[in-house]
């Protein structure tokens, strides 16, 4: 936990070249200007747009180059580690052991421009000796702090970060008129960087891999809508359909209108969508049953399916197959796709965006299979139709219902409606979440993740409590042990229902429907 010690900004005057600065707590620290700094003896320089951390209790001496005014901005404040925690103390002690290493210097080539901007209007809203703890500076230090270690983290893992934040803005934007020097200055780069960086990152060039996500998203477009070339063309960001026409001959093999009318594939391998699948009756011949690509839930559905657990591709070799169905998140994975084009034609499908029930009926345009999608989606709102009248003498008008994850590093995690069944709650059983949920999660269509020390801010009157495989089969004894949840089971309004990670997981098809069973038990008998 950070809090905001103390802000300054130093006007560092026109005719003294050198300055000194004693740290009190940690502390960072950018100029104006490039100036040189002495920590015990050795000389750094910190360039414009830079930012440095001192320790607490140090004597950093500056130095300028020429006589003009110079404007230092300081932030210095405390970190804190809960250290003790029962039913009527949090204990919290300093700990600087997670703090970077004295005099470590966040660069212009990492430091994202906003780290320095944030510093500079958290120093510029407060006057010294007024609210410093307000809850705004202290977010906005929380960000800083993050910006500026994020900055200090190995190339690698950096580079990596931003690689998928470009791959996922170019799965948001591909339909408008997007290129290499647009992403290159959003991503912080210049773009012949950018280029050669996300050639060897990706596997393909910018202008290739954006040309593939185009193509990728024509195939969809031609087997589930009947829109004409010329609109699909517009859909992907194309400007007519001659021109979409020849790039996908030339990408897939064949024009889009032979692609659009050949027989609809029935032998289906699934990286993702079983569940989806199952649902329309189809079963894929072969999936990966890790719990995030397929729950255990359907595995009994699946006998018979061959399990691609250990990426052991090489036995697709030997198989005749129709399609490979396989998330836009596999972008991210160079060769991948590639080496599945080799075994049997790929669709790309989106990953986590569409309402549960119309991923279910997209698919089933895909595969000829309307009429199932149809009959499914009509099976699941009968069910929960049925479920709303039952649950009127069970929850009551003003109760609210919400599901939280919790990791092993005691975040919480909201979730949005793509993700852990949340879809259930609110689309299916047209559930009351709590406000903050609401506001924060639902309306903006974005997870959130928060601290115990604020649950009771986002706590329903019935939680779902998403759980790994040894805090359910403790429940609630790991719980208890934290002051916040040990309050919510105290609360006589409160009911708790633990579920299991492994089987909520994935969110498809018969999943879903699976999972409001459980749920729906769970409240049936409260």
């Amino acid at each position: 936990m950070y809090r905001l010690m103390d802000t300054a900004i130093i006007e560092w005057k026109e005719k003294v070249n050198t300055y000194s600065l004693h740290t009190k707590f940690p502390t960072l620290l950018a100029c104006g200007v490039a100036t040189k700094i002495s920590l015990d003896g050795k000389w750094l320089c910190l360039d414009k747009n830079e930012m440095i951390y001192l320790s607490a209790g140090k004597i950093a001496k500056l130095e300028k180059a020429n006589h003009q005014v110079v404007h230092l901005y300081i932030v210095s404040f405390q970190m804190y580690s809960l250290t003790e925690e029962n039913a009527d103390l949090l204990l919290y002690r300093v700990d600087h052991k997670q703090l970077p290493a004295h005099g470590s210097i966040a660069s212009v080539e990492t430091l994202s421009y906003r780290a320095v901007t944030l510093l500079q209007e958290l120093v510029g809203e407060i006057d010294v000796g007024e609210q410093h703890f307000h809850s705004r500076q202290n977010f906005l230090l929380e960000e800083i702090l993050h910006l500026f270690i994020q900055a200090l983290k190995p190339y690698k893992e950096k580079v990596d970060l931003i690689m998928r934040e470009a791959l996922a803005y170019i799965n948001r934007h591909y339909d408008q008129n997007l290129n290499r020097s647009q992403l290159a200055e959003l991503m912080g780069f210049n773009p012949s960087y950018f280029s050669r960086l996300f050639q060897q990152q990706i596997g393909r060039s910018f202008s290739n891999h954006l040309m593939r996500v185009r193509i990728d998203k024509a195939k969809m477009y031609l087997l589930s809508t009947d829109a004409t070339l010329n609109e699909i063309a517009r859909k992907v960001g194309y400007t007519d359909g001659l021109y979409l026409s020849r790039k996908f001959k030339q990408i897939v093999g064949v024009s889009p209108s032979e692609y659009r009318y050949r027989p609809k594939p029935r032998r289906i391998v699934a990286f993702q969508y079983s569940g989806d699948l199952l649902a329309l009756g189809i079963q894929p011949i072969a999936a990966p049953f890790t719990p995030w690509e397929v729950s255990p839930l359907i595995h009994r559905e699946l006998s018979g399916t061959i399990d691609l657990e250990q990426d052991r591709t090489h036995q697709l070799e030997k198989m005749d197959i129709d399609l490979i169905i396989v998330p836009e998140y596999l972008y991210y994975c160079p060769g991948k796709l590639e080496k599945l084009e080799q075994l049997a034609p790929i669709l790309v499908l989106p990953w986590n965006q569409l309402d549960r029930l119309e991923e279910v009926k997209l698919i089933g345009k895909i595969l000829g299979c309307e009429a199932e999608a149809t009959m499914w989606v009509e099976h699941y709102q009968s069910i929960t139709h049925t479920a709303v009248a039952k649950l009127e003498f069970i929850i009551q008008p003003h109760e609210t219902v919400g599901l939280y994850e919790v990791w092993e590093d005691h975040t919480i995690c909201i979730w949005n409606t793509t993700a852990r069944a949340t879809f259930n709650l609110y689309n299916g059983l047209k559930l009351t979440p709590p406000p903050r949920i609401q506001q924060e999660v639902l309306e903006v269509n974005s997870h959130l993740f928060i601290e115990g020390n604020i649950l009771s801010d986002y706590a329903a009157n019935h939680m779902f409590v998403v759980l790994t495989e040894d805090y359910y089969q403790d429940f609630p004894n790991k719980l208890l042990k934290h002051k916040a949840w040990k309050q919510l089971f105290e609360d006589p309004t409160r009911s708790i229902y633990p579920i299991k990670l492994n089987d909520f997981w994935c969110n498809d098809g018969l999943t879903l429907e699976k999972q409001l069973s459980i749920m729906l038990e769970k409240l049936y008998n409260h």
